[in-house]
């Protein structure tokens, strides 16, 4: 009676549970267990390699640091929100979201960026990672056709630290439970699919906890740990071999967090706020052209995979027939049986891998070793055997077959291996040793870069368009600024020997010292101690540097040669020409880098538009400066030389400053950073219209009673200046078109030095430098007969 009451009670209970929580409880050998539990119970246990950083933790960290963009089609990428909590992320399904780390700039924040990434990362997290939890997300699935119960781990890291570099990263791996509740399967995730392998065959520890090994950078899972796996993947036109490595060092059980059923959530979003990440079905990451080197979608958002795993997981293809292709593999077909592997130099405990029908040896064979294979087959049955032979000194495999072989009667077979030899099979109770019926020689990968270069994939032709499309892309728009700001210097073009100097102080020794600062400002944290918390945000700090380097050869020049700089317009060519050329230099470094670490996908239209952006901001800033050191150029009293310059670099600094600061809290390129941009370039137009009318005036009121009348028309009218010109290249060639322009070019240096003899009536060198103008001109009109006045 004891016995049928516990039982009654027993279901009683069970059926109670049940109507409380449908879906919720499950048979299992020791009884009923809630998700939680069950859970718990096969959570696996995680080996990581020795050089791995990142763990699997809560995706609180990851989204307190990222910032919820809208990646929109032919426009620029849109800030949704500066701030994001998990509750936000309820209403954001679609895939054309994303979360996007940001730390105070972009060259820090950007997804390639991956020394930024693990220095921030260590940096949250304190020395180790032993001060955030490794936890998982445990997502239980119950089949109602074939009653199989799939138990998901998801595993969250905050950066993919592999050859395709992101933001982000999920990773999985499930264990399947029959209709008894007893563990089948246990499947994992690798990159764009995964493996499986039956229970019986995984390492388990503690019983019930399968050991699962996760690879260096990438985070894929694997069943064997100290062991490579190469992937072979299409990159442009090449395939390569992208190699994933284990190891088996800091074994950990994540904590479990089991995600609550979406519907659940739903009906009370606010009591299940914590939850809202479940339903973002955009990337955890920035984007890129190349869905591989772009953030992931979440679990939720992985089709089958997630909606039913059950299925998703037997369709991947079985462990042992996908990797190990450059190991010593031993394989019995056509009939079950057993087997037993020794060397005779080495104790194989520890390295054997297999079932009853395969057997692998997870290391190379040692110089001379001879291995003997004791296999035991199901007597006077047919079978075959294959033997695979690795030779990593060649780079190949060598693939031995044994097909038709006779039946045994004991069921007892030897095969022994060894390096050079061919592999000898010998039958219990049939005479004499059996040769292989075939042998194939196969390639095989022991080691591939952990970095993959494009460079090193694509045809030399190949490289060199790349490269030419970066220099282009960098060069042409530069150029095409210097030559706008050539022809605005209408009266007086500034020599060409100065322009040159500014340009290459910008584009070489400014660009390398700007860089040098960066560098030192963003260090490791813990390297600056407690001014590490600022590193990651010097806007100020790189500003008020950039600007004094671009600065200092724009005062160089005002100083040295004071007699080229004449007024608000020069200073702003030189300042916009030093400006112009420590953006070329930024943008070839990285049009560069894109290429070389995502091949053509990097010339995306949006880098483009920045480099070019890029180029007239800091042409603007270094304008700024230039125009001050112009202005006080002509000022008589003395406060004002050094006063306007002096807030004019502040008032640089501080725009320079304040635009990356929009950038920074509109995040990267998008319609307020264009629109600053062109605020920016049309502020400086305007001031270079006020000086162009500025100089003349001063034409007009300088050279009045200096020059005859068609001279004077001439000089102080743009277009019958270029009209003239063009006249005499077409009537008088090539000779006198330049004697032309060199007069022209003298009577407006004439006219303003006679601005400056009136201005600074003290300074004799100016009063002689407008004799000797005067002078200048006067022959030159009488040697050429005065041809000008023929218009």
């Amino acid at each position: 009676m004891k016995v049928v009451a516990r039982g009654f009670i027993l279901t009683f209970t069970l059926v109670v549970l049940t109507m409380l929580h449908p879906g919720k409880t499950v048979y299992a050998q020791d009884g009923v267990l809630t998700d939680q539990e069950l859970a718990e119970k096969y959570t696996p246990v995680l080996y990581f390699h020795a050089a791995e950083l990142f763990r699997p933790q809560s995706v609180d960290g990851f989204i307190q640091s990222a910032r919820l963009r809208e990646q929109r089609r032919f426009w620029f990428d849109t800030n949704i929100l500066s701030n994001v909590s998990l509750s936000d992320l309820f209403d954001y399904r679609e895939q054309y979201y994303f979360l996007d780390t940001w730390y105070g700039n972009k060259s820090i924040s950007e997804g390639i960026n991956y020394t930024a990434q693990r220095a921030i990362y260590q940096r949250m997290l304190g020395s180790t990672t032993s001060h955030a939890p490794v936890i998982t997300y445990a997502h239980i699935v119950r089949d109602g056709i074939t009653n199989q119960t799939t138990i998901q781990y998801w595993f969250f890291y905050y950066y993919n630290d592999w050859f395709n570099k992101h933001e982000g990263d999920w990773e999985m791996c499930q264990v399947i439970l029959n209709q008894q509740g007893e563990p089948e399967w246990v499947v994992v995730s690798q990159h764009h699919g995964g493996s499986r392998r039956p229970w019986n065959t995984v390492k388990v520890e503690s019983g019930t906890h399968p050991v699962i090994f996760v690879a260096m950078g990438s985070h894929a899972n694997y069943f064997w740990g100290d062991e490579i796996y190469p992937n072979g993947m299409e990159l442009g036109n090449t395939r390569v071999e992208i190699i994933d490595r284990t190891g088996s060092l800091s074994p950990i059980i994540p904590e479990v967090h089991l995600i609550p059923e979406e519907k659940i959530v739903e009906a009370d979003p606010g009591k299940w706020s914590e939850w809202g990440w479940i339903f973002f079905g955009g990337r955890w990451g920035e984007t890129a052209t190349q869905g591989d080197f772009g953030g992931p979608y979440g679990p939720a958002y992985k089709g089958e995979q997630w909606e039913n795993p059950y299925t998703w997981g037997m369709a991947q293809p079985l462990d042992m027939d996908t990797w190990y292709a450059n190991r010593l593999r031993i394989e019995i077909s056509g009939g079950s049986g057993f087997m037993a592997l020794n060397s005779s130099m080495d104790d194989l405990t520890g390295w054997i891998d297999g079932t009853g029908e395969v057997a692998i040896l997870h290391r190379d064979p040692l110089p001379n070793e001879r291995f003997t294979a004791k296999i035991g087959v199901t007597p006077n049955q047919q079978f075959r055997i294959s033997a695979t032979w690795p030779d990593s000194s060649k780079v190949q495999v060598l693939n031995y077959k044994f097909d038709y072989l006779p039946t045994s009667p004991t069921g007892e077979v030897t095969l022994t291996l060894r390096t050079g030899e061919v592999p000898a099979l010998a039958i219990a109770g049939v005479p004499g040793e059996i040769s292989p019926v075939s042998t194939e020689i196969l390639a095989a990968t022991w080691d591939a870069p952990d970095v993959i270069w494009m460079a090193s994939l694509l045809p030399g032709s190949e490289v060199v368009k790349g490269l030419v499309i970066s220099l282009l892309a960098s060069w042409l728009p530069s150029f095409l600024l210097l030559g706008v700001l050539y022809w605005v210097d209408r009266y007086e073009k500034e020599p060409l020997s100065l322009l040159a100097t500014a340009f290459l102080w910008g584009a070489i020794p400014t660009f390398i010292l700007a860089i040098l600062m960066r560098l030192f400002l963003r260090l490791p944290p813990g390297t600056l101690e407690v001014l590490s918390l600022d590193a990651i945000r010097p806007d100020l700090v790189e500003s008020l540097v950039e600007e004094m380097l671009k600065g200092s050869v724009v005062i160089l020049i005002a100083v040295r040669y004071r007699r080229e700089f004449d007024d608000v317009l020069d200073g702003m060519i030189y300042g916009g020409v030093v400006g112009i050329g420590f953006a070329m230099n930024a943008n070839i470094i990285s049009y560069i880098g894109s290429f070389l670490t995502r091949g053509f996908a990097g010339f995306s239209l949006m880098i483009l538009v920045e480099g070019l952006l890029y180029g007239l901001n800091h042409a603007f800033y270094s304008a700024i400066f230039g125009a001050g050191l112009g202005y006080a150029r002509l000022s008589t009293e003395k406060w004002r030389r050094w006063a306007i310059p002096f807030m004019a670099f502040w008032l640089a600094v501080l725009i320079h400053t304040g635009h990356n600061l929009a950038i920074r809290y509109a995040i990267g390129l998008n319609l307020i950073s264009v629109a600053l941009t062109l605020v920016g370039a049309m502020a400086v137009a305007a001031l270079l219209v006020y000086s162009l009318r500025k100089q003349r005036r001063c034409l007009q009121v300088e050279l009045a009673n200096e020059l005859p009348k068609n001279l004077y028309q001439i000089v102080t009218q743009p277009g019958e200046r270029t009209r003239a010109q063009w006249r005499t290249l077409r009537h008088q060639g090539l000779k006198a078109w330049k004697k032309s322009r060199y007069l022209y070019r003298l009577c407006a240096e004439f006219a303003f030095k006679r601005m400056q003899a009136r201005i600074f009536p003290q300074e004799e060198k100016i009063a002689m430098e407008v004799k000797s103008l005067r002078e200048e001109i006067k022959v030159l009109s009488e040697r050429e007969n005065e041809p000008w006045e023929e218009a």
